[in-house]
């Protein structure tokens, strides 16, 4: 893995990219950064699809094509989109369908070369003075969440396995607990939390901090940190979580739970997708329509999997 560039990136820098084989898109019209990120993005291929997975059915659709999350067809889905370069569109795509797609193309005699686009939004949007925040979330981000694996990163335990588990925390306070509630906890031996900072803007760190004060008060969770915009920093906290897996550890196996900032979980997909793959715990959020507003800065993030 190389981590080519991470740079903050000007719309003249932008314009100056070079163009790519493949542009793979969400949906535009979650917020104004969403149709921002996807009309750059897809101005960066020399073709443009849209992706989309299904936590219900465990499908990835890609343009007008589907494949179940399994590594047979994932890897039909590198030929059919073969390409020598591609865009993600970090923005609009989750980390259940940025992971699977670099998990298709791990599959490859050479893989492409990714560019991944992030756009920040200027402010989201805060809850109704009225209604009461859920463990200290201040932004109303999601109406809801699904609890499904994400082949093929399951995983199965058995007895002899002992966890240590990885999560990567935001503003959405709970997610982790109740992860953990629907989850295999017995297995669970340490758990580490990971927060983003620095944040992106100052006092985002406070809200994350604050939203999951309730599990920093009554657990025993290690706490670290990485940049909010930093993937290299998200990646190297689980390579070195999974070196210490020795036969002299506590654990024995990784779980990711990739809750926290979008870069972060860039960094946790790239580990899952090309590193020996952990288990997965992720809680696929329903996004809510005019969750941010504005348009902030812009990253550019550019990696060489091979």
């Amino acid at each position: 893995m190389r981590f080519i560039r991470q740079d903050l990136i000007s719309e003249q820098e932008l314009g100056q990219l070079p163009l790519v084989d493949i542009a793979f898109t969400g949906a535009d019209d979650l917020d104004d950064r969403s149709a921002y990120s996807v009309e750059r993005s897809t101005r960066l291929g020399e073709q443009s699809f849209r992706v989309r997975y299904n936590p219900d059915t465990f499908c990835l659709e890609v343009g007008d094509k589907r494949y179940r999350a399994n590594d047979a067809e994932l890897e039909d889905l590198s030929r059919d989109f073969s390409a020598t370069s591609i865009v993600i569109d970090a923005t609009t795509l989750d980390f259940s369908e940025i992971a699977l797609l670099l998990h298709a193309y791990s599959f490859c005699a050479k893989s492409p070369r990714v560019g991944f686009l992030y756009v920040e939004p200027k402010e989201y949007v805060r809850r109704a003075y009225e209604e009461p925040a859920v463990n200290g979330t201040a932004f109303d981000l999601s109406s809801g969440f699904v609890q499904h694996p994400i082949p093929p990163f399951v995983g199965m335990l058995g007895n002899n396995d002992r966890v240590h588990l990885v999560a990567f925390l935001g503003f959405e306070g709970g997610r982790l607990t109740r992860a953990l509630s629907e989850d295999d906890g017995q297995f669970i031996r340490k758990v580490t939390i990971v927060f983003g900072i620095p944040p992106f803007q100052a006092s985002w760190d406070l809200e994350a901090l604050m939203a999951n004060s309730r599990l920093l008060e009554t657990s025993e969770a290690g706490v670290k940190f990485c940049g909010a915009n930093n993937p290299k920093a998200a990646y190297e906290v689980l390579v070195k979580a999974h070196a210490a897996l020795t036969g002299s550890s506590e654990c024995n196996r990784l779980t990711v739970s990739p809750f926290g900032t979008k870069p972060m979980a860039i960094g946790a997909a790239l580990f899952c997708a090309t590193q020996k793959r952990p288990r997965v715990v992720f809680d696929h959020p329903r996004r809510k329509k005019g969750r941010t507003t504005g348009v902030h800065c812009v990253h550019w993030y550019e990696v060489d999997i091979n």
